[in-house]
């Protein structure tokens, strides 16, 4: 209290000048309608600049929340495209749109995949063999041996899950195989990365009879777990045939540079474990 009466002794002229001023104004602009319009304009535009100030620099800080909410929606609109080309119909609507196979009448085909949104919070792209490190895991519903794709392309494979985070296998790494396909043909090959350039990869066992050109789509095939069918990889780059080869060397383009990964998705294929299973008996005998 003392400290606050020894403010008003030393500055109270001041604060009497300030005081005053503004009752005058305000007697101005209330007995004046000249003034009174000006007052009111200036008070408009001046009020409006300072709400703007506000509002940016609130909106500043409530980006996070705002960066997560997109997340989650880019997530819930990434599921539904993935699942798009899955749509419930009866499986015997086979004349005017194409369905999975299935042989039990009025049975309906289900989506099968949910995406995840992530952040990319480690990536190499120098080393043989590439790692990417997510921050999602077993506690927002991330299992191992799941596909991670960006909005414009494949990036990688989980391969390690802790409670919050994810160790992926980069597209550039040398065991990582991504079945694809060239869009507008019925072959698939295994796309792979051959440890060169990391902007480019290699489509492997596509017959030397197709006419692929540059340019031409490189897509998931229907023949993987691990990614929604039909997302983009890339482009051709090149195509040409060896001597004496029955296959054809693809160099392909990737439509996401893995230099320049931020937010992904991480894809749950709620049949692999089911289709998995199959596949490992198959193999017993």
């Amino acid at each position: 209290m003392h400290s606050i009466i020894q403010l008003f002794i030393k500055h109270g002229g001041l604060l009497t000048l300030v005081v005053v001023e503004v009752f005058c104004f305000f007697l101005i602009a209330s007995y004046n309608p000249a003034q009174g319009q000006i007052s009111e304009a200036s008070w408009v535009r001046y009020s409006g600049t300072m709400l703007n100030w506000k509002r940016s620099f609130l909106d500043y800080f409530n980006l996070k929340d705002e960066n997560i909410r997109l997340r989650l929606e880019n997530s819930r609109l990434q599921t539904q495209l993935a699942n798009s080309r899955i749509i419930e119909v009866p499986t015997l609507d086979t004349v005017t749109r194409k369905v999975l196979a299935d042989t039990l009448e009025n049975k309906l085909i289900r989506p099968e995949y949910l995406l995840i949104s992530g952040r990319v919070i480690s990536n190499t792209i120098a080393v043989g063999n590439n790692w990417m490190i997510i921050n999602r895991g077993k506690k927002d519903g991330v299992q191992p041996n799941s596909g991670v794709v960006t909005r414009s392309g494949v990036a990688g494979v989980v391969r390690h899950v802790s409670d919050h985070f994810s160790l992926a296998m980069s597209v550039l790494h040398r065991q990582t195989k991504i079945s694809a396909a060239l869009k507008g043909y019925h072959y698939f090959g295994s796309l792979v990365w051959e440890g060169n350039n990391p902007e480019y990869m290699s489509l492997t066992d596509i017959p030397y009879h197709l006419p692929v050109k540059q340019g031409d789509t490189v897509m998931v095939s229907n023949y993987t777990l691990l990614f929604p069918e039909g997302h983009m990889a890339g482009i051709v780059d090149k195509a040409y045939r060896e001597p004496g080869s029955n296959f054809l060397n693809i160099r392909v383009k990737l439509s996401q540079s893995p230099a320049d990964i931020n937010t992904v998705y991480i894809v749950t294929n709620r049949y692999a474990a089911e289709l998995r299973q199959l596949q490992e008996e198959v193999k017993d005998e």
